[in-house]
């Protein structure tokens, strides 16, 4: 058998704190300050320094294409995971949150503009709950466009781009 950083090497884990969920690719990354590899000492290693993350989907979401749902993880929560990369600690994945309460997210900035939660069919059929604050709003859209949407204030709209049937 090969000995390498991904074939042949102990299994290495870690715990770590989510430090930026605003993944430039949208490929569903996070970036984790790893305890015990990484410094905690934010002028030593920034957070736009720490590496990508991938987030391990379960699964009941396809992952494939776009088709799926995004993670629901936020800035501050504790995960758990392990590097792909072995004893290099490279390539983090991460398996799974930790539930905590911590004040550690007061010196992490906010992140209101990542607060979309998102569900997209193999279809096209898309469920979007944005939780931006002071337009929260929900909306369900049909893969041909005709869409629900909850508006902040409670009002509902509705587009069909067919004829409108009453129930």
């Amino acid at each position: 058998m090969r000995e390498d950083d991904f074939v042949g090497q102990h299994f290495t884990w870690y715990t770590g704190l989510i430090e930026d969920i605003k993944d430039p690719l949208i490929l569903n990354r996070v970036r984790v300050r790893c305890i015990g590899y990484h410094s905690m000492d934010k002028a030593v290693l920034p957070t736009a320094d720490l590496p990508w993350a991938t987030v391990i989907m379960p699964n009941t979401s396809a992952s494939y294409q776009g088709v799926g749902a995004n993670h629901h993880l936020e800035v501050g929560t504790w995960v758990v995971g392990f590097f792909r990369d072995g004893s290099s600690a490279q390539d983090p994945m991460v398996i799974g949150s930790i539930a905590t309460q911590t004040d550690r997210v007061k010196d992490i900035p906010s992140q209101s503009s990542n607060d979309n939660k998102v569900y997209k069919s193999k279809a096209g059929h898309l469920i979007e709950i944005d939780n931006t604050s002071g337009s929260e709003e929900i909306r369900i859209t049909h893969k041909t466009g005709s869409y629900i949407k909850f508006l902040e204030d409670g009002t509902i709209e509705l587009k069909s781009l067919k004829k409108t049937r009453v129930i």
